[in-house]
């Protein structure tokens, strides 16, 4: 009976920590190499500055996500509202948080954010202002 009770409490408690467990956002849908997200400009921190304008930001990308960090690529698509964005700019549009939405595009294989548009709207669907780079992958 005290092991029927012992074995009930760890399967009840050890379910209970897996239920709240952090996932790595990378690890959802991992045959994609690069993925859109929305979220809410509150997941998003400036990490590292590189010649005064962000190099790195962390992300929390979905509510079950770890937070992580991804390099801002040098040549990413930065708009604000649909207009294109200085760089030099970026810090102080997203420390003010005058834009509920970020939408960002990751390439997961070199860990960067390629795209990042500042005040887009849930509905509004993704049209790529510059060239997507093809992603070799070796098999």
């Amino acid at each position: 009976m005290k092991y029927l009770f012992a074995i009930t409490l760890y399967l009840l408690f050890s379910t209970s920590y897996a239920n709240d467990a952090l996932v790595d956002p990378d690890s959802i849908s991992s045959s994609m190499p690069v993925v859109e997200y929305i979220v809410p400009a509150d997941n998003l921190k400036i990490t590292e500055y590189r010649l005064g304008s962000p190099s790195h930001l962390q992300v929390k990308l979905c509510k079950r996500c770890k937070e992580k960090t991804y390099e801002l690529d040098i040549s990413a698509d930065l708009r604000l509202l649909d207009r294109p964005l200085d760089k030099t700019k970026l810090a102080e549009v997203l420390l003010r948080k005058e834009h509920p939405l970020l939408r960002l595009i990751v390439n997961r294989k070199k860990g960067m954010i390629t795209h990042l548009h500042v005040g887009v709207d849930t509905n509004s669907e993704f049209v790529p202002t510059s060239e997507f780079k093809k992603t070799v992958t070796q098999e």
